[in-house]
């Protein structure tokens, strides 16, 4: 017979079992903290009443609201700009940041060292014979290149990631002060324009920043390009 001192009541688990349950929970919290500190998910969405706006905080949520602080220029993309969200499981934001600050929406745009279109790819990324301006082709090969910086050499790390998209990996193997200029500026620009997205503005100090740094010049070039092709293509 078992006496009532050695009894455990149904409610109480024994010490050990306690023990290996906040272990258990613990351990599920490092996760969640892990996946939060890597843009993944966000505590509060797993939550009851979880905020679904917060959905535009997430690198990979394709489903996340766009932005409307974006030029004109790049909203008029804004449609494909949600498919190809959706067809490379990606943030629309994320590839709108990266055409606003490449190409502000011009799909025909060149850069002096050769890079094309809207998210200004470099030659030797393209197969032979691809349409590199294309802009179908172009973000393809273009979310390639974002893809393996964001999962192989920047951890999810967002910024990271579009330092590496316009440096090259190695940028991710330096200290951002050995950085060339030019990615310094990059990353500022965009990790303040996608802190723009998270905070919900519809109005981005960032990119009137940006805009005056000469990016308007990048847009003005854009406007004129999209006018003629809609020219081109009217009856």
């Amino acid at each position: 017979m078992t006496t009532n001192a050695s009894r455990t009541h149904p409610n109480q688990r024994p010490p050990a079992r306690r023990g290996r349950a906040l272990r258990a929970a613990l351990a599920a919290l490092a996760v969640i903290a892990l996946l939060e500190a890597l843009g993944l998910v966000a505590l509060e969405d797993l939550l009851p009443g979880g905020d679904s706006a917060r959905r535009s905080h997430f690198i990979t949520d394709a489903n996340a609201p766009l932005a409307a602080f974006y030029t004109p220029e790049v909203l008029h993309w804004q449609d494909e700009i949600r498919e190809w969200a959706r067809t490379y499981s990606i943030n629309p934001n994320v590839l709108a940041i990266v055409i606003q600050i490449e190409s502000c929406g011009d799909s025909t745009v060149e850069s002096s060292a050769g890079a094309l279109g809207l998210m200004q790819v470099m030659p030797f990324h393209f197969e032979y014979g691809e349409n590199m301006i294309n802009p179908e082709t172009n973000v393809r090969r273009g979310m390639e290149v974002f893809r393996e910086c964001l999962t192989v050499f920047a951890g999810y790390d967002l910024g990271l990631a579009l330092a590496c998209y316009n440096g090259g990996p190695g940028v991710t193997q330096r200290r951002y002060q050995d950085w060339y200029p030019e990615t310094r500026h990059y990353y500022e620009w965009a990790t303040g324009l996608w802190q723009d997205v998270q905070a919900g503005a519809t109005k981005s100090d960032t990119l009137a920043d940006w805009l005056a740094a000469g990016g308007q010049r990048l847009c003005d070039r854009a406007a004129r390009s999209q006018q003629a092709t809609a020219a081109a293509l009217a009856p």
